[in-house]
């Protein structure tokens, strides 16, 4: 029936969303918020008579400040919108399968 192999083609394409924002959303809090990632000290300079020069010291400004502040609210905002979309797509998903179940009834009742 056409009918429910379309009803299984949209269920596949939501599992397929659902995945894609379940990867982004696991990318996104491997990376963390800007503000919060930890610093490597890789290309620091270490020298004996002075002893660590860390190449990440910086003076702090309200213009830096704001870049992290809107970095961090860039991350927030990504990371809801792929929650709400895994939140959406789970909604499909099981609306798509009620249908299909109610499909299925009826075929068994005929």
């Amino acid at each position: 029936r056409e009918d429910l192999a379309s009803l299984l083609k949209s269920v596949q394409a939501q599992e397929k969303e659902k995945l894609h924002l379940t990867a982004t959303i696991q990318v996104l809090k491997k990376s963390g918020r800007p503000s919060e990632r930890l610093v490597s000290h890789e290309n620091c300079t270490i020298r004996q008579s002075t002893g660590h020069e860390c190449m990440h010291i910086q003076q702090i400004t309200e213009a830096s400040g704001t870049e992290e502040a809107e970095a961090d609210a860039q991350y927030d905002s990504a990371l809801k919108e792929a929650i709400k979309g895994v939140q959406d797509a789970v909604v499909a998903i099981n609306e798509y399968l009620e249908e299909i179940r109610y499909e299925i009834a009826a075929l068994e009742a005929e």
